[in-house]
Parts: C-alpha cells; sequence; structure tokens
C-alpha cells in the first residue's frame, strides 16, 4: 500500500425514518446493520457500508446518492429484481463512459447505483 492511498469511501445518505431504512436495507438488499444510535446507522454488505442519517427534508433526501462498484452485475442485477424500479434507472444498461450498471431506489427515495467496469 502506497502512503497515502484511498482504499474506502463510505457515503453518508439521507432517511426520513431511519428504522424504516434499516428494515429496508436487510429484509430487500441484504445489508445488515453494524451500528445503529439515535438518528443514525450504518450498514454492511460485503466490504461496502452505507452511513445513514436522518433528515426531515424530502428534497433533500431525494438528492441523496451512492455509487457501488461490484463483480458480477448481472448476477446482482439478478438478486435485486424484486426492488429495482420499473423506469430506466433500473434497467441493466452499458453507459459510454465504460460501466454496465443499474440503480435502486430506496423507501425513502435515496437511490444507489450499482456498477461493473468494463476490463
Amino acid at each position: 500500500m502506497k502512503k497515502g492511498e484511498m482504499i474506502a469511501a463510505i457515503p453518508r445518505l439521507l432517511s426520513a425514518n431511519i428504522t424504516e431504512t434499516v428494515r429496508f436495507y436487510e429484509a430487500k438488499l441484504g445489508f445488515r446493520c453494524r451500528h445503529r444510535q439515535e438518528g443514525m446507522a450504518i450498514l454492511r454488505r460485503d466490504s461496502i457500508e452505507l452511513m445513514y442519517t436522518y433528515c426531515p427534508h424530502q428534497d433533500y433526501i431525494d438528492w441523496s446518492c451512492g455509487r457501488i462498484q461490484v463483480h458480477d452485475i448481472e448476477a446482482l442485477h439478478a438478486e435485486l429484481a424484486h426492488v429495482i424500479p420499473d423506469h430506466p434507472h433500473g434497467q441493466l444498461h452499458t453507459t459510454d463512459y465504460g460501466t454496465r450498471e443499474f440503480g435502486i431506489v430506496d423507501c425513502h427515495g435515496a437511490v444507489l447505483t450499482f456498477f461493473q467496469t468494463s476490463a
């Protein structure tokens, strides 16, 4: 490892209700709650962590988003088919910038995009 090398990112996303968010991520996306306290939760699946913070403003939540790099995007897309929205954001597609990706909208409107780079 190089000095100063960046090795992980943990997005802080927004939630209108932490309890509902934790329930959604555990039941629908296979995450587990690693830590929870008043107004926030840290969710983990594999090596990915997401931090959710309570926010009473839906217009801020609607702008809350993150991108998660994965291996075998097709397998994950099939696994999460039950929560993928029925609009273009949820369709597995290839981008002009070299990724295959799809997105989900969580129970309060935050967007997660899952992607795999072409290599």
